[in-house]
């Protein structure tokens, strides 16, 4: 436990002084404030509260919840903790309507938001026969500003022929500037787990000094020749390139134990490096808004709260699932939210992930209660992309498998 050192004052210090003195002799009657001994005992004050600052800040740089900004950095150095993390961009879904057929190439096609934050497509997509489909995207530009709104990305650059719209129904969420002294502190805290070998915690915490983009690794079992499969989420919830992958487990080698090492004169590990799976959650529901309340101000707050119960961080895939009734209440309780029937809000049954498969919030809808999409104030999202009636049976089936 670090030591709570409650800084002393200069006249604290002082009487301290006096009150020694008055105990080891009897040769004192008294103390005045312009007396010889009265300012000796001011001299000494000012000398050890320098010496005073000077332990304070030694400790500081032992104990993370003592330590900030620079002195955060050394207790991290001190205790061989990857640096600071510095900044990330976002990733988000975008809903892309186009001709069947229409080929959008990561290599080419940049899409961007209203703020005009850029994003390329993690992978070449091709829009299926029913002319629409999900397209996951991360940010070319980084740090928080890359967070942008929902049905803020809307422009696809160039347009290919057949191209008809693009939106993101959810936020572009997990872009970060430089990790701050919260986050650092949980993590260094955290760095202990570096010295459990043969656990999940150490190997999280050495993957993430090789790259820092590692949020969490999950062990996904074995393949068929017998690798363990580990499976990897990251900061920014964009997936690492098969280079990056091969990096870690370069890196990360002597930290194996020896059924895992790879042999002498071999290629071959007995560990395998995956990106995580997400599980899509598709939302959808009708709702009766306040009069005069901002539809924009509602869907965002909605998608914060949501993205909190979501949070990969905390949400464990082997234990938890995601309750539809809690997905309800949260929209429910958003400020401005007068009415949402239950019947019509999917989904209505809770979804379970089996293995490393962790939820994302992909599709997002909000319609008024007449089953008409409540558009936002810049007329981004447009009703002409969508069907009229929404079909929960397509959402299960087609939609699933995007």
């Amino acid at each position: 436990m670090p030591l709570n050192i409650k800084p002393s004052t200069s006249q604290e210090r002082k009487l301290l002084f006096i009150e020694t003195a008055l105990n080891q002799t009897d040769k004192i009657s008294v103390v005045t404030d312009e007396g010889i001994l009265s300012g000796h005992a001011g001299g000494i004050s000012k000398v050890s509260g320098k010496a005073e600052k000077d332990i304070v800040l030694a400790i500081s740089q032992l104990f993370p919840d003592t330590a900030f900004d620079d002195q955060l950095d050394q207790v991290a150095e001190n205790n061989g903790i990857a640096p600071r993390f510095g900044a990330s961009g976002s990733s988000a879904y975008v809903r892309i309507s186009a001709a069947s057929g229409t080929q959008y190439i990561s290599s080419t096609h940049q899409f961007r938001s209203t703020s005009g934050i850029r994003f390329v497509l993690d992978q070449d997509i091709i829009v299926p026969s029913f002319g629409f489909c999900y397209a996951k995207v991360h940010s070319v530009e980084i740090g928080s500003k890359s967070n942008v709104d929902p049905l803020t990305i809307s422009i696809v650059s160039p347009q290919p022929a057949g191209h008809l719209n693009v939106v993101n129904e959810y936020k572009a969420d997990w872009g970060r500037d430089q990790e701050s002294d919260e986050a650092f502190r949980i993590r260094i805290k955290d760095g202990a787990n570096i010295l459990a070998r043969g656990t999940l915690a150490m190997l999280e915490q050495v993957f993430m000094s090789i790259n820092n983009n590692v949020l969490r690794v999950y062990n996904n079992g074995r393949d068929l020749s017998g690798k363990v499969v580990l499976a990897i989420s990251t900061q920014n919830g964009t997936d690492l390139t098969q280079t990056e992958l091969d990096a870690i487990l370069a890196g990360a080698q002597s930290y194996f134990s020896l059924s895992e090492l790879k042999p002498f004169g071999t290629n071959l590990y007995g560990i395998k490096l995956q990106n995580i799976t997400y599980g899509f959650v598709d939302i959808f529901f009708r709702a009766q808004l306040s009069a005069g309340v901002d539809p924009d101000a509602v869907r965002k707050q909605i998608q914060v709260n949501i993205s909190k119960y979501l949070d990969p961080r905390f949400f464990d895939p082997s234990k938890q699932k995601v309750e539809w009734d809690n997905l309800l209440e949260i929209v429910k309780n958003v400020p401005g939210m007068d009415y949402v029937p239950d019947q019509y809000f999917y989904p209505r049954q809770d979804i379970f992930f089996a293995g490393a498969i962790i939820p994302r919030l992909r599709g997002f809808l909000m319609l008024d209660i007449n089953g008409q999409i409540i558009v936002d104030f810049q007329g981004v999202l447009s009703p002409q992309y969508y069907p009229n009636i929404i079909d929960s049976s397509y959402y299960n089936t087609v939609l699933s498998s995007i």
